[in-house]
């Protein structure tokens, strides 16, 4: 019952390491794209309202013209010039923005060290979470013996072991019980601290 809010704390510490991984590791590559992006969009804006100011003066000129008033028509022209350039320099940004875009393929990102560390740290946090989960319900154990059953990850103390205990039972191997047991605990301290404490209790 005791392990459950401590493993719900390494859970919930492992994910808002994920969650700021993520947000500290957002592509360098994708702010600027969107900034190209958004930049270009801008400027096509510009261009419009530049295209549609122009029009507007040059219709204004005529009437000025008609007016008989020539410094309202000269102003008039100023403006559209004026405008004739700004939707210039703004496809120019639009050139740039596409420039900027179009060399992107040539850059990588890279990772800040401590957004490494984080992520390190946050994956060791949820494979320590997952091994504790297994071990405490029971499924690690029942893992382990099927690589047992198949032969595998078998510790070598115990395949020595039950390489002597074959051996004892063979009878035409020279081998004793008492042999086996020597080397148990010559091998097993913990063994030989067992195996003395159940000889007292017998006597």
């Amino acid at each position: 019952m005791l392990l459950w809010p401590r493993l719900r704390i390494v859970l919930r510490l492992g994910a808002t390491a994920l969650c700021l991984l993520a947000l500290a590791g957002c592509s360098a590559k994708n702010r600027i794209d969107t900034a190209a992006v958004g930049m270009a969009a801008s400027a096509r804006s510009s261009v419009e309202r530049f295209d549609n100011i122009g029009s507007l003066a040059a219709s204004s000129e005529a009437r000025f013209v008609d007016a008989g008033d020539p410094d309202g028509a000269s102003e008039q022209q100023q403006i559209a010039s004026e405008a004739a350039a700004g939707g210039a320099e703004q496809r120019d940004i639009l050139n740039a923005a596409s420039g900027i875009r179009a060399d992107l393929h040539g850059v990588e990102d890279i990772v800040p060290w401590w957004a490494s560390l984080l992520g390190r740290i946050a994956l060791t946090a949820a494979i320590i979470a997952l091994l504790v989960l297994l071990w405490k319900s029971g499924a690690l154990f029942f893992i382990q013996r099927i690589f047992w059953g198949l032969g595998m990850l078998i510790p070598k103390k115990a395949k020595a072991e039950a390489s002597m205990d074959i051996k004892a039972l063979a009878d035409d191997d020279e081998i004793t019980l008492s042999e086996t047991v020597a080397a148990k605990r010559a091998r097993d301290p913990a063994y030989a601290a067992a195996f003395h404490k159940a000889k007292r209790n017998r006597k």
